[in-house]
């Protein structure tokens, strides 16, 4: 045999004992490991090998998946040297929407004392990402029949319209007879502006009888300083009067609907946009209700909050700050897609209110802030529907939101009116 053919059998050889050991010691590593086995109910296509992490940091990998007595067991080989402890929490977690799902391990307290080699713990069974969604979907849907058919969501909806209307046309009759006094106090302001130009005119150029009349010096500029004096104070009064039209002011109306514990709740509120063209003010209450109601088990929203806030806006971004739902917070809108036609109708909304909460609210107690966060999306000009998680460091309850926004060119007016009573 030539020196050649076997150097090349000789390199095969190698080749293929490198592919074996590559096969069969892939999952091999140096580092010690214990066992640990966490009970499961549904793992949800959780992988051998996937990642098992600890405040984000991973410390141990899935050895096995089995089951035993009806439970699925994931088997994880945790790094040597990490203690964990037995009421640890794991649980099956995606890294995004369609990421690589590992265990997330929330570490337990010491005294509950060591998690030992072998031992077992309990995971916390959470949905399927896909029976989430489908749960999601099924609220929509409900929401949507409900409208259509006239049903719980719907009555609230018409009952809270038919008040926002009454209100409004009460506001309206108002302006209605306020109108037709400001239009003439406009008509006459023209005319006595431009009579005191004419006298301003004589008086300068001693024409006419008045200026004829007055020959003596110092009592002709007394009289030109009080109808300069008088002009100035014309143009201002025009000045407010022209204000009426420099508002922009809007009904806004959100109704959020929980279906797990079966709860709702209104805003209502007044948005007023001045000519600036970049703040905003908010005026209204939250989470309408009679107080003496009884709540249901599960109801945490606390009726009838004062909603008071300051903001800037631009085409892209909303953020405001003041009393939101009676303490105090920050809010913020964002429209990632303000230029696409069709996107630009999706908004991105969170809020962070109470940040020192710690008070018992129907039998159970509040300790953290409160942070609610969703997605709008604009039907028409008028109406637009969401999903939002609500108090999410607390009880995470899923709502699903309708809003009805709306201009009222009358109610402008009358801040109009009220800018000139200042």
């Amino acid at each position: 045999m030539k020196p050649e053919t076997k150097l090349g059998l000789f390199t095969l050889l190698g080749l293929m004992v490198l592919g074996f050991s590559l096969y069969f010691l892939g999952g091999f590593s140096i580092t010690r490991t214990y066992d640990v086995n966490v009970q499961f109910a549904d793992v949800s296509g959780l992988p051998v090998k996937a990642a098992v992490k600890l405040s984000g940091v991973e410390v141990g990998k899935v050895k096995a998946i089995k089951i035993e007595n009806r439970q699925v067991i994931v088997v994880a080989a945790i790094n040597e040297g990490v203690e964990l402890y037995k009421d640890a929490q794991f649980s099956v977690v995606m890294t995004g929407i369609i990421g690589t799902k590992y265990i997330k391990v929330v570490q337990g307290s010491e005294a509950a004392g060591l998690l030992r080699a072998g031992e077992y713990a309990k995971g916390i069974d959470e949905k399927p990402m896909d029976e989430q969604i489908a749960d999601r979907m099924k609220s929509v849907r409900e929401l949507v029949e409900s409208v259509n058919n006239q049903g719980q969501f719907g009555a609230q909806l018409n009952d809270a319209m038919r008040d926002i209307r009454q209100l409004s046309a009460n506001v309206n009759q108002l302006v209605q007879t306020l109108r037709p006094y400001v239009t003439d106090s406009m008509k006459n302001l023209e005319q006595i502006t431009d009579k005191l130009n004419s006298v301003m005119d004589s008086i300068t150029n001693e024409e006419g009888v008045l200026g004829s009349l007055i020959k003596d010096q110092e009592m002709k500029e007394q009289v030109k300083q009080s109808v300069s004096e008088l002009k100035t104070t014309m143009t201002e009064v025009k000045s407010f009067v022209g204000k009426m039209s420099r508002f922009r002011v809007y009904w806004d109306y959100d109704f959020f609907y929980a279906p797990k514990p079966g709860t709702a709740s209104s805003d209502l509120a007044l948005e007023i946009f001045p000519s600036s063209g970049y703040t905003y003010y908010r005026i209204g209450m939250a989470n309408i209700g009679n107080e003496d109601d009884v709540l249901k088990k599960h109801d945490y929203v606390e009726r009838n909050k004062l909603d008071v806030r300051f903001g800037l806006y631009n085409r892209w971004a909303t953020v405001s700050a003041g009393m939101i739902r009676g303490a105090g917070g920050v809010a913020m809108e964002v429209k990632p897609f303000y230029d696409h036609q069709f996107l630009q109708r999706f908004t991105a909304g969170v809020e962070l209110t109470d940040w020192g909460r710690d008070r018992v609210i129907n039998g159970r107690q509040f300790n953290k802030p409160n942070l609610s966060y969703g997605v709008d999306y604009r039907v028409s000009k008028y109406f637009s529907v969401g999903a939002w998680m609500r108090d999410s460091l607390e009880t995470n309850y899923f709502n699903v939101k309708a809003n009805v926004s709306f201009n009222d060119q009358d109610i402008s007016s009358f801040f109009g009116l009220a800018t000139m009573a200042r």
